[in-house]
């Protein structure tokens, strides 16, 4: 069983005031229990002020996390916000680890997986993932090295963001160490209760028309029925810049898991789409769309059916749903807090969203996804 305590502050240039602030709400001495670890969301700012670290100096477990561009927990909600979840237990045990995202990188997730899963003879029953957002090796590439590692065990997490339009202050963190290419891994072992749910789309909100992937390379999208893609998109009435924005494609796995939409990145002169993830060749290919109401209804009505008592939700939205939002980037955040009375609940905002999906058996497999805000509950 797993126990949780989330503190948070606004305190971007004291640290010892920070530090106060989540030690008086964290209460170590009456709630810490044998094994413990912090999950951490902040804005990057705190990293550049030292506030960051001298946090989880203070905290006697290890921490692991990311930034992000507006994070929520308790009653706070805002952009320039700390937050850090205690997750804390007599019969579960928590270890971490930091593998560098180089060209070797496949390497170094199976030499390190192997090191830190030998150190228990137990298989996990979760890996928590803060993956580094860079452009060369996508969060799908990590996501199926670190699977191919472990055998599948179930990953849930996000992608690293800031509030810069170039992300130049995106970290993974961990112990107060901030990363701009490693991958932080938190692995939960013993006697845990997990489970998973994910929402993106208003179904109605994607097209009845359906295509098949006919060439694809890893995220990059070749050939839709034989075409490029640019070519198909002409054939039904669509434009290039209407996909840079809030009009994913939305692919249909074979195994019977839910559809997953695909964030267009950019365009190559050849007419193929660079996508937010794997783009499989024979999967089901359709066209989505999203707008501030989509957002908010579909965070209502995966929290509502997915809130319970005395359990604890980490939760990620992904970016593309920020933006969808506008003027009012509080409202998702907002839905959270209330349907969860402001607590036991742990949400941030993602670069691409990481959670396993059950097939048409029931069995879970790893996904990374995009449009799509991830849950994960834990007790």
């Amino acid at each position: 069983m797993i126990k949780s305590f989330i503190a948070t502050t606004r305190e971007m240039d004291d640290s010892q005031v920070a530090v106060d602030e989540i030690l008086a709400a964290l209460d170590l001495e009456k709630n810490l229990l044998k094994n413990s670890l912090g999950i951490v969301s902040c804005f990057s700012e705190f990293e550049e002020t030292g506030v960051l670290k001298a946090i989880c100096d203070a905290l006697p477990f290890d921490c692991i996390g990311a930034t992000t561009c507006l994070s929520a927990a308790a009653q706070e909600i805002d952009q320039m916000i700390f937050v850090v979840t205690l997750l804390t237990s007599d019969d579960c045990d928590f270890k971490t680890s930091v593998i560098p995202i180089d060209e070797n990188y496949k390497d170094s997730i199976a030499s390190s997986m192997s090191e830190i899963l030998g150190l228990c003879e137990e298989i996990p029953s979760l890996l928590l993932g803060y993956f580094p957002l860079i452009n060369a090796i996508g969060g799908d590439m990590i996501l199926s090295a670190i699977d191919k590692a472990t055998n599948g065990i179930p990953v849930f997490g996000t992608v690293a963001i800031d509030h810069n339009a170039d992300y130049s202050t995106t970290r993974t963190i961990h112990n107060g160490i901030s990363f701009a290419e490693s991958v932080i891994l938190g692995v939960v072992y013993g006697n845990v209760n997990v489970s998973f749910e994910i929402a993106a789309l208003n179904k109605e909100k994607i097209r009845k028309q359906k295509a098949i992937i006919t060439k694809s390379n890893a995220n990059l999208l070749i050939g839709v029925n034989g075409k490029n893609v640019r070519e198909y998109l002409q054939d039904i009435g669509l434009t290039e810049s209407e996909f840079l924005g809030i009009v994913p494609f939305v692919i249909e796995h074979k195994d019977g898991s839910k559809p997953i939409p695909r964030a267009v990145y950019a365009f190559t002169s050849e007419g193929w789409a660079v996508c937010g993830g794997a783009m499989p060749e024979d999967a089901t290919l359709s066209i989505g769309r999203i707008d501030s109401k989509d957002v908010l209804d579909t965070t209502s009505n995966s929290f509502k059916s997915f809130v319970e008592k005395d359990s604890f939700i980490l939760s990620y939205s992904c970016l593309a749903r920020y933006f969808a939002l506008g003027l009012g980037i509080y409202n998702e955040a907002e839905i959270v807090r209330n349907l969860t009375e402001g607590e036991n609940c742990h949400f941030a905002y993602s670069g691409g969203e990481i959670c396993p999906l059950p097939d048409a058996n029931g069995k879970l497999k790893n996904y990374f996804h995009n449009y799509s805000i991830v849950l994960c509950k834990l007790s």
